[in-house]
């Protein structure tokens, strides 16, 4: 019997699209449909992983405030973890659980993603990009690099094809469910939602049955990020100074901040 944990947010769900500059604030109608279908998605996910076997499921819901979920509609076997939100401890809390891989729902594409629904990576106001070794990443990729410093992998993605297509560049072993087609950041077609429920359950089921280990990753690692004010730059770039010193500097322009960090502490700081 083994361990598993659900990873949640919420953009990437089926039949939701946000509005344009407002995304899924909590007031909108399209965040409340949100919960409602991560709700379901998660139930699916859950009914599937105990269905295998599995002695504990553990739910994170990472979006936001973090308690966006109908927790009374959840299956009662899910354990919630309720871990601080901050990036500096993100995901630490896998050293007390012992899972053999995560399922990712409703995670979206990274910032600037053509056609990715509601697309960014973690502040679309505040972040342009942010790169690994040089390569264009978003949250599922930076979660999946910190989870494999614990020894787990990435397993499962339900989202838009947009993201979809990017987990799969992450790591091509990862088991697959598309919520909806995206035709633009707040536009796309869906999915019927008995469709992708029973996608998701059988996809899960598919994805507890693997056995690997997580992609690869070493330090030390090249991080660049482009902020979209030059300001937050130049004042991030003092804040990480007193750690890291020399190791971060402007990149390209004053928009872009370059690192090199030696170990995880480092990876979350800059990140």
């Amino acid at each position: 019997m083994a361990n598993y944990l659900i990873a949640v947010d919420m953009e990437g769900v089926h039949g939701v699209v946000g509005e344009a500059y407002k995304g899924l604030l909590s007031e909108l109608a399209e965040y409340k449909k949100a919960v409602v279908s991560a709700t379901g998605e998660v139930n699916a996910a859950a009914r599937a992983l105990f269905d295998s076997g599995a002695e504990n499921v553990y739910l994170w819901d990472n979006h936001g405030g973090k308690d966006n979920l109908y927790m009374e509609l959840i299956d009662s076997r899910v354990k919630k973890v309720d871990p601080p939100k901050e990036m500096i401890t993100r995901l630490d809390f896998l050293k007390d659980i012992n899972v053999k891989g995560i399922i990712f729902i409703g995670y979206h594409s990274r910032e600037g993603s053509i056609n990715g629904v509601l697309a960014h990576t973690y502040s679309s106001v505040n972040i342009q990009y942010v790169k690994i070794n040089g390569k264009p990443v978003g949250e599922i990729d930076v979660d999946s690099t910190i989870a494999s410093f614990f020894g787990v992998p990435a397993l499962f993605v339900a989202s838009d094809d947009v993201c979809v297509n990017q987990a799969k560049e992450y790591d091509g072993r990862i088991e697959t469910v598309i919520t909806k087609i995206g035709t633009g950041r707040n536009s796309a077609i869906f999915r019927p939602t008995e469709v992708v429920l029973s996608e998701i359950y059988d996809g899960v089921k598919k994805a507890a049955k693997f056995d690997y280990k997580p992609v690869k990753h070493e330090f030390p690692m090249e991080i660049e990020v482009r902020h979209t004010r030059v300001e937050s730059a130049a004042w991030i770039l003092e804040e990480k100074k007193k750690e890291l010193g020399d190791r971060i500097a402007f990149g390209d322009d004053a928009h872009i901040l370059k690192a090199t960090v030696n170990d995880l502490h480092e990876f979350r700081l800059v990140v």
